[in-house]
């Protein structure tokens, strides 16, 4: 798979962008494969002869990153390439909120220019028949839930203690003046008679622990 001639052999290319290669080909030699912050890696590209393609020579910088099985199975040019940044994951779940199809119309009258923009939306607006079906039977588009509260469960004076080498001393001191989840459910239930009903799961329901630094 070879890559469109772009650049000084072919400026208008598609995926010339106001003068600069998008695509960057022809892609540079390579001794190994390195990770690129945009995510797409920097193969390894060995420096080969060059073939002709149409009225130029090209070399290794112009191929295209691909899979032969995929390629042979859909017979069809696929690039395949390895995408390990945050922006895959962007690019993914960014389509979740596209909502529906739709097309900007605009209506026109030589006579009568004013016309109500919501009847005019709902008119020529799409919905698909996942979409209908979805909205028929009320089903949420999106839904929020409560934060996962993490209750600690040790043994008395067997708290969990992060701290960094050299100041084991000073963590142990701060862990003896401060509450868990555990212990303050304690101290909660012998302060007040009338919390005595509520179990351990129950209480991030009614109270916050707040974490003394």
């Amino acid at each position: 798979m070879i890559h469109g001639l772009c650049g000084t052999l072919n400026p208008n290319s598609p995926c010339m962008r106001e003068g600069v290669f998008t695509k960057q080909y022809p892609k540079e030699f390579r001794k190994k494969t390195e990770e690129n912050i945009n995510g797409y890696p920097m193969y390894q590209r060995t420096c080969t002869e060059s073939v002709r393609v149409g009225r130029h020579d090209l070399d290794n910088g112009w191929v295209v990153p691909s899979n032969p099985w995929l390629s042979k199975k859909f017979n069809a040019p696929i690039n395949v390439e390895v995408c390990a940044s945050i922006k895959s994951v962007k690019y993914l779940y960014k389509y979740v909120y596209y909502g529906h199809d739709a097309a900007p119309i605009r209506f026109e009258n030589e006579n009568n220019l004013d016309h109500d923009e919501i009847l005019s939306f709902l008119d020529g607006r799409y919905v698909s028949e996942p979409e209908a079906m979805w909205r028929l039977n009320e089903f949420n588009l999106s839904e929020k839930f409560h934060t996962v509260v993490r209750l600690a469960v040790h043994l008395p004076d067997q708290q969990a203690i992060v701290y960094q080498d050299g100041q084991e001393e000073e963590a142990v001191a701060r862990a003896a003046t401060r509450q868990t989840t555990l212990t303050a459910w304690f101290e909660l239930n012998k302060n007040y008679q009338d919390f005595h009903n509520y179990l351990y799961t129950d209480i991030p329901h009614y109270y916050t622990l707040i974490k003394v630094q």
